[in-house]
């Protein structure tokens, strides 16, 4: 399964969040630069993480984001079903096949995909940046 990028950059923003050694807010900003994506993809995607309550978005002057729960508390898995439009590896029936009715592939992908997510439900984002001292470095942070 390939991720969208709605959920690979909410994972990117939560990793960058979760590393900042302190309290302070994030400037959407300063995420974009870092990972060099779209600042107006970047601000829906904070938009939707602030309405599920991964993030905290504060507007304004003096405003940003920071994250909404623990890293501890925030799960991986979770965080895929609520990103990622569909869970489904393939969409039988938008497209009328004819196996539907019969398809043992189906079954096995929806099994490999069930698989997929309990590992994910094993993680949480502390689980992610439990190398803080590596990733700090690598965002920019250590300066």
């Amino acid at each position: 399964m390939k991720l969208n990028k709605q959920t690979d950059y909410a994972l990117r923003i939560l990793i960058y969040a979760a590393s900042v050694s302190d309290d302070r807010l994030l400037s959407i900003q300063e995420v974009t630069d870092i990972y060099n994506l779209s600042r107006n993809h970047m601000m829906k995607i904070v938009h939707r993480m602030g309405q599920l309550g991964y993030l905290m978005t504060l507007r304004g002057k003096g405003g940003g984001i920071c994250l909404g729960k623990k890293p501890v508390d925030i799960n991986i898995g979770q965080l895929v079903r609520d990103m990622e439009n569909s869970l489904n590896v393939v969409d039988c029936e938008d497209h009328q096949c004819r196996l539907v009715s019969a398809c043992e592939l189906k079954k096995i992908l929806t099994e490999a995909m069930s698989e997929f997510m309990a590992v994910l439900d094993r993680y949480t984002l502390a689980d992610l940046v439990k190398n803080r001292a590596e990733l700090i470095p690598l965002l920019g942070l250590g300066t």
